[in-house]
């Protein structure tokens, strides 16, 4: 009997057994939520990067420096808000890629997980708003007046909604009514972006960060519950 309990102890002691330990480690335990959420904040740290000139890449594109002077020294201004914003959002995200590795201790890593994410996220979606929302919206109204609205979505987003927009056709068609609603808010969001912009962007911080909170309580309350 004790020869065969050496043989089944030597048998699962093998390579052939024990190759698994390692790859379910990583599963059970926090190190695959690192692992994804330094991943994530590694991407969304070098897409801030690229988005800038991504835009000035398709602003090229579309002939839009032969508009004029002021279009020229408005987008120019404008580009360096995105620029300053995605600069700051690059800094946002590198910094937070190796935050979760306080998470290691907690017995629940789920949420503390989403609650990072989701925190992160609206803190990174805020600052683009106030930022170009609040001096790409001012520098936009400074040279364009009344056209700031259709130059900021045109940059933005390659549609134009501000006055005289042509690509209501490219709106969702959900409705006469609720595509005229959409298409208001839209014109009133952009047109006067340097308000509602920064507006928006507080507004989209606290509503992440209620929800991150909520999340990380949860855990909390888990994590202590288990302890009792």
């Amino acid at each position: 009997m004790n020869g065969f309990n050496a043989i089944v102890t030597k048998i699962t002691e093998s390579p052939f057994f024990t190759f698994s330990k390692k790859p379910l480690e990583v599963i059970e335990k926090a190190v695959l939520f690192r692992l994804i959420f330094s991943l994530i904040c590694v991407l969304m740290a070098a897409s801030a990067l690229v988005y800038p000139f991504s835009i000035l890449g398709k602003v090229i594109s579309w002939g839009y420096f032969n508009f004029g002077v002021k279009y020229i020294v408005a987008f120019i201004f404008v580009w360096l808000a995105i620029a300053a914003a995605c600069w700051l959002g690059f800094h946002l995200w590198w910094k937070k890629r190796n935050k979760f590795a306080e998470y290691a201790s907690s017995d629940f890593v789920a949420l503390p997980f989403f609650s990072e994410i989701i925190k992160t996220f609206g803190e990174w979606l805020g600052m683009l708003y106030i930022v170009i929302g609040g001096a790409g919206g001012l520098f936009s109204l400074i040279f364009l007046g009344r056209n700031s609205g259709g130059m900021l979505s045109t940059i933005l987003f390659g549609i134009n909604f501000g006055e005289g927009g042509e690509l209501l056709e490219n709106i969702p068609m959900v409705g006469e009514v609720l595509v005229d609603i959409y298409y208001g808010i839209l014109i009133l969001v952009f047109r006067y972006a340097v308000i509602l912009g920064p507006v928006i962007g507080i507004g989209i911080i606290f509503i992440s960060r209620f929800i991150s909170e909520k999340l990380w309580v949860l855990a909390a309350i888990a994590n202590n519950t288990k302890k009792i």
